[in-house]
């Protein structure tokens, strides 16, 4: 499992519609807003590359100005 903390720069005025197509992708949870209107998004994942994968997904949504991993890590499942 790989599990990253991201912030998401956005145009204010797509917010909204950015939280109703997050909520719709699966391992992926808007945790918080911060006081300069970005996005704190947690975003959970298979493995890294799947974690990078729906990075990407995520970047190409409308109203995304930018994805910036802030903290990630993996859990060894088989330790």
């Amino acid at each position: 499992m790989a599990l990253g903390s991201m912030i998401m720069k956005i145009r204010p005025e797509a917010e909204h519609g950015l939280r109703t197509r997050l909520e719709q992708m699966p391992g992926v949870s808007v945790e918080e807003k911060s006081p300069q209107g970005d996005l704190i998004l947690l975003v959970e994942a298979e493995n890294l590359g799947a974690l990078h994968k729906l990075s990407q997904e995520i970047e190409k949504v409308e109203g995304v100005l930018g994805l910036y991993p802030s903290y990630i890590t993996t859990e060894d499942e088989d330790a």
